[in-house]
């Protein structure tokens, strides 16, 4: 696809939903196999097992849902503006539940509009990407030339920009969007709404998102 007009709201909403619910498959399946080895099982030890991925299983699938909420949903009315406190704990929750990445959070504001923090959690999501064995994702959020300003930078082995990214951010995939490359593309939408340019780059052996806002 070449141009952003191409994927329709549709298509959009579709493949968004088609995410979300790839997200979700893992730990339900997870909670799934859980609970049939409790029914099965009489062994105290793989009992207790089993409850532990049951137990990994709902906290994953919650830290992904509640993420989700305000990295896709309406997440309030229209100019609602959301806590950034509970912005962190989503994406805490979120990045964490893996065991491979962790979050270091620094902000200087107390709100923002939902389209902000939508887009500031999908810059989150895709940063982990940058870091697929694991790593630190530093998030920075601060004002900038009187307008709110998002710096994010991953540390870890062999981070690098993954292919095609930047052209989906910028919603110019060169290949057809799918449920896999919809979150950086659905950025993309996000930054053209909230008058936003996104830019990603590999510094050194780092890597650098940043949003700024016009």
């Amino acid at each position: 696809m070449g141009d952003i007009t191409q994927l329709s709201d549709l298509d959009l909403a579709a493949l968004v939903a088609s995410k979300i619910c790839h997200d979700a498959i893992g730990p339900m399946t997870a909670i799934g196999f859980g609970l049939d080895v409790l029914d099965e099982e009489d062994d105290e030890e793989q009992q207790e097992n089993a409850l532990s991925m049951i137990r990994n299983g709902v906290n994953t699938i919650t830290a992904k849902l509640q993420f989700s909420r305000l990295a896709f949903g309406a997440a309030g009315s229209s100019g609602f503006e959301i806590d950034l406190q509970d912005a962190q704990t989503a994406v805490r929750n979120y990045v964490e539940s893996d065991n491979k990445h962790k979050v270091e959070w620094n902000c200087t504001i107390a709100t923002l509009p939902k389209n902000h923090v939508k887009l500031l959690l999908n810059l989150v999501a895709i940063s982990m990407g940058t870091v697929p064995r694991g790593g630190m994702i530093t998030v920075n959020i601060e004002t900038h030339q009187d307008h709110p300003a998002f710096f994010i930078k991953t540390s870890g082995p062999k981070a690098r920009v993954p292919a095609g990214i930047v052209d989906l951010v910028n919603c110019c995939p060169g290949e057809e969007v799918d449920a896999r490359s919809i979150q950086p593309y659905f950025a993309g939408r996000v930054a053209i709404a909230t008058g936003a340019t996104v830019t990603i780059v590999l510094d050194g052996e780092d890597v650098l998102l940043n949003a700024r806002f016009s």
